[in-house]
């Protein structure tokens, strides 16, 4: 299963704030099993972000490549 991260921000475009935002780590939401924890792109705001990325996203605010800002994040569901 991939990591998700719940996260907190805003549009640059037009500092609109969002939260609960469901990002993944992986570009897919297949489990161990085979199975979708139906996750898809309904649930999922944006696939491919690590934990290292959001913290540096946060870090850099408006400087990233993204069109958003991460203000803050959580962990939801961790890979062990």
């Amino acid at each position: 299963m991939p990591n998700l991260f719940e996260i907190d921000g805003y549009w640059k475009d037009d500092k609109q704030p969002f939260e609960g935002y469901i990002v993944s780590e992986m570009d897919d939401d297949i489990n161990d099993d085979g199975e979708s924890d139906n996750l898809d792109d309904e649930n999922i705001f944006f696939y491919g972000l690590t934990e290292a990325n959001i913290i540096e996203a946060i870090e850099l605010g408006e400087e990233t490549i993204y069109d958003f800002v991460i203000t803050s994040y959580e962990v939801i569901r961790w890979e062990v």
